[in-house]
Order: C-alpha cells, then structure tokens, then sequence
C-alpha cells in the first residue's frame, strides 16, 4: 500500500539490538494500557514505544510483505464483525441507522474543515483526521491519499480515547453511578481449527490478489470481502485470534511510531488543542442525533448513544455488552458508517481536498 510517509530504510535499520528493545518495551506498554482500560491497547502500546525508540535509539526496518499482511488480518477483522443479527436489524430500522451514518460523516467533515479553515493540516490530513470509522482502519487508508499517517494516527486515538472516556460517563449515568465491567479475554482462547484455517487462506489470497491490483485502500477492502466470503461458502465463522491480531496491531503501530521524530512530535502537540476542540464539537454533534434515535425508535438512551457516538467500536462494544445495552442496533449502526467510511472516504475526501486546496503544513 503506498503511502505519504514512506521514510525508506532506516540509517540504523542493521543494528540488531533494536529489535529486542522495541518487543519488549511494546509488550510493557501494552500490559500498562491494558492495566488502565485504555481502549486500543494492542495499537497504542506498541506506537508508543516505537515512537520512544525512534526519538532516541536505533530504528529497525519493517519489511513491507509483513506490514502487508497485518493490513490483510485487520480488513479480515472488521469483515468478522458483520453478523447475521447485525444485518436484519439494519433491515429493519435502515433509514435511521442511514441517517446516523451521514450524520456522522457530516460531522467528521465539519470538524476537518474547522482544522484546514485554522490553517493546523494540509487538506488531505485535516480531512481524515475525523473520519467517523475504525481508527487503524481509517489511518491506513488516509496513507493511500496522501495524508501524514502519523497525524492522522494522533487525532484519530485521541477521537477513540474522548468517545470511550464520554461512554463510560454515560453507561455509568444510566447505569446508576455503576461503570460496565470490561470484559476480560484471554489470549489463547479454544478455537476451531478448520475455520481459522480458512479466514488465514482467505486473508493470503487477498493480500496476493491486492498486491496484484494496486488498489488504494485494498489491502484492508479485499481480504474484508474474501473472508466475508469464505465464511459464507464455507459455513464457519471468521476466525482471528489475540495472538495472531496483536502482532498486526502492533506492527501497524511500529509502522507509525518508527517515522516520528523531535520535530515531528513538538509539531504534533502544537496541534493537540486544535484536534481536541474538533473532536470534541464531532462528539456533541453525533449525541444530538441519538436524541432522534432514543424518540424515533423507543431505544434506552445509552442504546441511543452507543450507536450515535463516533467511534471506538471496541470500547463501545465492551461498554455495550457490559451495560446490558442492545448490542445488534449499536454493531449494525457503527458497521454500517464504517463500511460507508472505507468505501466512499476517498471519493469524499479526495474531493474535499482538492476543492480547498492545502495549506502549509504545521
């Protein structure tokens, strides 16, 4: 997948001892975000400390077959999110659930044009810092297009971060006072082996074949739809597990965290203010519309404002199940944005780019 930030090899990318360094401190991190309830932990831990080792050690090189295939595994991953259950309740209630999903984008894009109208990005950056979809999806995508991936990073896990700190508050206020549990996994659950075996085919052929077609944005899209069409033909489900994902989490975040540098990290805490005040007027743009759900539909308010938020689908799918929320309406209404974000965000956003032109970056 091409992407903006394309660095080239490392000057110390032969230094063995990098390696080692940059695992076990990915690990650490990983543990201490997990330890706190940080949503994303698998993605952030291991950014962190590539982050760290790129400011001051040496800086491993990544193969691109490997980044690759870690795509190939997230795109299988929100292929495995779509269930039967999902798709008959976005039968159901689809005009609301369309509506939420515009909504949303509509949101997104106001709260970019406010970041490129204070001159903080260059359009293509502003534009995908707010797209309302999976943030690792979203970050790897905006590379295709010519957004700086490591901004888009920063603004997109400061997004989820606000979502799941304002759902917490709310399951917690309609839960009296009680915060819902995280539910904990283990990281080497029983598994089937004939359906892992087959979500793992499916992903190395779509990999193969988006390789082959260069499509932007294909690496995620193409093993999505293959595993989705895999487990239909095949009648097991799509099969990921922890310890297969987090080596795909984590070298999306080394990915990221091995480009920054000095000065591209004081430049990205010049603009936190900015990004903070357009995520959080994105955020209190998407709960007015689960006002309409919670009327239109009769749903609980947490209901209406799990399905409505932005964003963190997986804090907002741990805080749905432990809150007692209706978990099909929430998956189906924040699939269907993200479905709608993968497949028409570079339409959209490259239009949008190219219609406000770039300002000078920050």
């Amino acid at each position: 997948m091409a992407s903006s930030l394309d660095p080239g090899p490392p000057a110390a990318g032969g230094f063995w001892p990098a390696w080692p360094i940059l695992i076990v401190s990915s690990m650490a991190a990983t543990w201490l975000l997990r330890q706190a309830g940080c949503p994303a932990s698998m993605f952030l831990g291991p950014m962190a400390a590539a982050v760290g080792l790129a400011i001051f050690g040496p800086v491993p090189k990544i193969q691109p077959w490997f980044f690759a295939l870690a795509q190939g595994f997230i795109g299988a991953m929100v292929g495995s999110l779509i269930s039967h259950r999902s798709l008959v309740v976005l039968g159901q209630g689809w005009p609301f659930i369309l509506g939420g999903t515009v909504w949303g984008i509509v949101m997104g894009v106001l709260g970019s044009l406010f970041l490129f109208r204070l001159k903080v990005l260059p359009g293509a950056s502003a534009f995908w810092c707010l797209s309302p979809g999976g943030a690792t999806v979203m970050v790897l995508i905006s590379g295709s297009f010519g957004a700086d991936m490591r901004i888009v990073a920063l603004a997109q896990y400061l997004r989820v971060l606000l979502v799941s700190l304002v759902a917490v508050a709310v399951s917690g206020l309609f839960l009296d006072g009680q915060s819902a549990p995280f539910a904990p996994t283990g990281f080497f659950p029983s598994f089937e082996p004939l359906a892992l075996a087959a979500t793992v085919s499916a992903v190395l052929a779509g990999v193969f074949v988006a390789n082959r077609l260069s499509v932007p944005g294909g690496l995620l899209l193409i093993p999505m739809f293959a595993t989705v069409a895999v487990a239909a033909v095949t009648g097991r489900p799509v099969t990921l597990l922890p310890w297969i994902m987090f080596p795909c989490y984590a070298l999306v975040g080394w990915r990221i965290g091995l480009t920054f540098n000095r000065e591209i990290l004081i430049s990205s805490l010049k603009i936190l203010p900015a990004l903070f005040a357009a995520t959080l007027l994105m955020i209190i743009g998407c709960s007015l519309f689960s006002l309409l759900l919670w009327k239109g539909l009769g749903l609980t308010p947490l209901t209406a404002y799990l399905a409505a938020c932005p964003g963190g689908l997986d804090a907002v799918t741990i805080i749905a199940i432990g809150s007692g929320a209706d978990l099909s309406f929430i998956m189906a209404m924040q699939i269907m944005r993200l479905l709608v974000v993968i497949i028409s965000g570079p339409f959209i956003y490259s239009r949008l780019t190219r219609r406000f032109g770039h300002c000078p970056k920050p």
